[in-house]
């Protein structure tokens, strides 16, 4: 039996595509630095704060018709060979064709076990790359600690530990309750 054959170059962006559409729609694949990465399905907490901010950011679309949208799913190109994927996303509302963009204004990720490391380190400096980007928001699910990283401040760490207390997006007309990202966890 042969060693297994790994390719030398880092895989980019189109050939990412190829092999996950190969994939079972249920698997979350990221790639970073040329390498696809396969997440563990995340936990009810995870999928309840997701739910929990989207759900908030959809109740601002509504009633203030902002000209920005919010998204999980969708990659955002930082690089022809990384197109990491926030578990939510603030874009500009335009159409979006395909499962990528490389126009976001706010990323967000709620921290796991497996992708906290990532998620603090890698990822806000890849993102922080993105011309467009303003803010880069990661959310604990084991701690009532949101740690903001704004354009306007050189992505400087801003944290928030408490309940009371909002997570204020001024240029995009946002302010978000703690108390809210919480919303039906323990920790609420």
């Amino acid at each position: 039996m042969g060693a297994p054959v790994r390719n030398p170059e880092p895989m980019r962006v189109e050939e990412f595509f190829a092999f996950t559409d190969t994939r079972p729609d249920d698997e979350k694949w990221e790639l970073i630095d040329g390498e696809a990465i396969l997440h563990a399905t995340p936990n009810s907490v995870h999928q309840t704060i997701v739910a929990n901010v989207v759900g908030w950011l959809y109740t601002v679309r509504r009633d203030r018709q902002p000209t920005w949208t919010a998204i999980p799913g969708i990659g955002v190109r930082v690089s022809a060979t990384s197109l990491p994927e926030p578990d939510i996303l603030i874009r500009p509302k335009t159409h979006l064709v395909g499962r990528e963009c490389d126009d976001v204004i706010a990323a967000i990720e709620v921290l796991s076990e497996s992708t906290a490391d990532r998620d603090l380190r890698w990822k806000r400096k890849a993102y922080a790359r993105v011309p467009s980007l303003m803010y880069y928001i990661v959310i604990a699910q084991d701690a009532v600690e949101v740690v903001m990283y704004e354009r306007k401040t050189g992505f400087a760490e801003r944290r928030l530990e408490s309940l009371t207390a909002t997570l204020d997006l001024p240029s995009l007309g946002i302010s978000l309750p703690l108390a809210e990202i919480y919303r039906d966890t323990d920790l609420s």
